[in-house]
């Protein structure tokens, strides 16, 4: 299931799971003999298989199961000075103790006065609930994640009711309305029907060597706002921060992208703003085309990973999901969510 997401480079230990909930409802083994289950058994497998994961699910019983805890991330030892500063996943803004100046060579880079974590977020919240609409709120978060991740998420984390309104649903819509304006800096991959061809190389401009989770949309119906195109961006990015501040998922591990294969919305075909690909949508073969190099490719370099489909019209919605279901690891959060 997708609850288990933040784990989903072993989604195919399936059977684990269930021996999991097995042991949770009634699995006992018997004294130097075979295990047998008390009541129902899981009805998968043929009697000799179900023994075997009877016993497994007997000893977990057993045992507490404790959670995986999250390794930090780990700034590699060739990175240095300005280079952590301006990697968010490593900026600790003014957070660095001396110690830590030193060893990364940082002093003389950042202002003398540690400020810990917790004083930088009464700072950033002080200042978010100071702007005069919601747009400007987005705008003034989407700035966080990109230079401070993990005061981006301490923030989303400790204030989610206050926040997730502002990063997805309803403010990231007019957001989305906004991109090609406001836009400052990239975050995610964009694969165009311009890229045909070159996807499966492409993937490998992404740095992170593990994506567990990528959230990809060709901006055909973005909320109820319908065609955006390239700049229905912002749902995959919303929504894969709402994952990892709620569910966990490391932030490096996750991918934001859009499918462009055009627009048929007339106001950004003439939008000088407008940053996808200024032509009409394709459709029909060549628009399965683009969608099925692109998965060829994301499959090649993360086999495990989970991609889920996210504002496609539902002319594709459906269609996509039947396409690709028995042979990848996808779903649809319209459809299935």
């Amino acid at each position: 299931g997708v609850g288990g997401v933040g784990g989903v480079g072993g989604v195919g230990g399936g059977v684990r799971g269930a021996v999991r909930r097995m042991a949770g409802s009634g699995v006992k083994e018997e004294a130097g003999k075979r295990s047998v289950v008390l009541g129902k058994t899981t009805g998968l497998f043929d009697a000799e298989t179900e023994r075997h994961y009877a016993s497994e699910a007997a000893v977990m019983a057993d045992q507490e199961v404790k959670p995986r805890s999250a390794k930090p991330l780990r700034v590699p030892s060739h990175v240095r000075g300005v280079e952590i500063i301006n990697e968010p996943l490593f900026n600790k803004g003014t957070g660095y103790e001396t110690g830590e100046r030193d060893r990364l060579g940082l002093r003389g880079l950042v202002p003398p006065r540690t400020l810990t974590m917790e004083q930088q977020l009464r700072k950033i919240m002080a200042t978010l609930r100071a702007l005069p609409d919601d747009v400007s709120k987005h705008i003034y978060l989407s700035d966080l994640l990109d230079r401070n991740t993990t005061l981006f998420y301490r923030a989303l984390v400790r204030h989610v009711e206050e926040l997730a309104p502002l990063v997805y649903t309803p403010t990231v819509g007019k957001a989305c309305q906004l991109f090609g304006t406001v836009f400052r800096r990239t975050r995610g991959m964009y694969f165009s029907k311009e890229d045909v061809g070159h996807m499966s190389s492409m993937v490998y401009n992404w740095p992170a060597k593990v994506v567990s989770v990528v959230v990809v949309t060709d901006g055909s119906r973005v909320l109820g706002l319908g065609d955006l195109g390239c700049h229905g961006m912002q749902i995959p990015i919303g929504k894969l921060s709402l994952y990892c501040a709620a569910g966990g998922i490391a932030p490096h591990r996750v991918l934001p992208v859009v499918i462009d294969v055009g627009t048929d919305n007339e106001d950004l075909l003439a939008d000088p703003f407008y940053l996808g690909v200024r032509s009409k949508r394709l459709r029909g073969e060549a628009y399965a085309d683009v969608v099925d190099e692109f998965l060829r490719a994301v499959y090649h370099r993360w086999p495990d990973v989970l991609v889920q489909f996210e504002d496609f019209a539902s002319e594709n919605a459906q269609p996509l999901l039947d396409r690709y279901r028995r042979d990848y690891l996808v779903f649809n959060d319209d459809i299935q969510g």
